[in-house]
């Protein structure tokens, strides 16, 4: 499908040092820590529902053709209570064909997503079908089905969910004669978990098959990342991010780096999937680390503060440790964005963001980035001890006295 450049909510620098609650969390971590828990949150990114919505419907209108119908499912944990008593497999179908029941509480991330499927259909009464039943299927003679997920990580729960889809006799005959295909949508997913997902999933893969189940399914997401490139989502100082998760010990090592150790960064306004680190969302039955989004929800304040416009911090902005470091350096004469990220120890897409906060607040001017009478009397007034990285320039050796080549 043609990609669409959707606008994803980030922390900056200023929305950071402004909470209060930001803070309370920072807390919990040692002093030489809280720069690295800071830029990790500035590397999340966050999906607004409005966002969701639009680029779900985008995508499911694209594989729509004019002929065929098509059968909505949302992706759900499926519990065995749910199931018919006394069968040893789940299967998604009751005795009637009709999907089971969903529980009353709430189910999180499938509530949204089930009510954006219900606004599909409604829109699409000819062509699609809202979770419709083995007799519905049959009757529309539909071939097409859209599994829809908000993100993917391990691929675990959509390969047990399509698995007892498939655990139904009837379901599985028409997998079998190759009358299925199954695309899955969601707006986030890594490249192993299609590998899993097809490795798990009933079915041969094998060449000589007529009908091989990796023919049968296909896999639309807004971004695709490779679960060990972790750069690309963290920056480059990814290596340090990964020790600060690991050295939290009040958190279990399952969870440091997310489920299955993905170490997402995508989340989404309606859910916080659990495969992004745990410093975030986990919470102590102790009460031994308080979590930034417990429960695995987004908090109203973090929402209100993702919402707020990042000039309403251009005024009365709270002076962090961070733009101190920065304001010193500057003052020192170090003004490259490369060396200002290396000696505050953060990558340079951060390092760009604390310069620009410095400028909007006029402690640095935008031209050749020196103090503001501002900036100089900040740094006077301090009464900190700012710690830098002190360099050893013993041998260094000025390029005037080099040989030319």
């Amino acid at each position: 499908m043609t990609r669409k450049t959707l606008l994803l909510q980030s922390l900056s620098p200023e929305k950071i040092d402004n909470s209060a609650e930001i803070e309370e969390w920072l807390s919990q971590f040692s002093e030489d820590q809280r720069h690295l828990a800071k830029l990790l949150l500035s590397r999340l990114q966050f999906v607004s529902r409005d966002v969701y919505a639009t680029w779900l419907e985008q995508a499911v209108s694209e594989i729509m053709d004019s002929a065929s119908a098509f059968a909505l499912y949302s992706v759900r944990k499926l519990e065995q209570d749910n199931a018919n008593v006394g069968k040893s497999l789940l299967v998604y179908w009751d005795q009637d064909g009709e999907p089971i029941i969903r529980p009353g509480k709430s189910l999180g991330s499938e509530d949204l997503v089930y009510s954006l499927i219900s606004n599909l259909t409604r829109a699409n009464r000819n062509k699609l079908l809202d979770h419709p039943s083995l007799l519905k299927l049959k009757e529309n003679r539909v071939h097409n089905y859209i599994l829809i997920d908000d993100a993917i990580g391990s691929g675990d729960r959509v390969s047990d969910f399509i698995n007892t889809m498939l655990n139904h006799p009837t379901f599985l005959s028409w997998w079998s004669l190759g009358w299925i295909k199954i695309y899955v949508i969601s707006f986030a997913r890594s490249q192993e978990s299609e590998k899993n997902i097809i490795t798990k999933i009933k079915g041969s893969d094998h060449s000589k098959r007529k009908f091989r189940k990796s023919s049968k399914i296909e896999f639309i997401s807004y971004t695709v990342y490779q679960q060990n490139l972790y750069q690309k989502r963290w920056g480059e100082n990814y290596y340090q991010l990964i020790e600060l998760c690991k050295k939290q010990t009040k958190i279990p090592a399952w969870a440091r780096l997310g489920y299955g150790e993905i170490f997402s960064n995508i989340i989404f306004y309606h859910s916080v999937p659990n495969n992004i680190p745990g410093l975030i969302w986990f919470v102590d039955k102790k009460n031994k680390w308080k979590a930034l989004m417990p429960g695995r929800a987004i908090p109203s304040w973090l929402m209100d503060l993702l919402e707020i416009p990042k000039e309403k911090f251009k005024k009365n902005t709270k002076i962090s440790k961070e733009i101190l470091d920065l304001l010193l350096l500057i003052k020192k004469g170090v003004r490259n964005i490369d060396s200002i990220a290396q000696r505050l120890g953060i990558d340079s897409r951060y390092a760009k963001k604390l310069l620009k906060h410095a400028i909007d607040t006029k402690l640095v001017t935008s031209g050749y980035h020196r103090l503001t009478p501002s900036g100089l009397n900040i740094v006077h007034q301090s009464s900190k001890n700012i710690s830098l990285q002190l360099w050893d320039y013993s041998m260094y050796i000025p390029s005037s006295w080099c040989a030319e080549q």
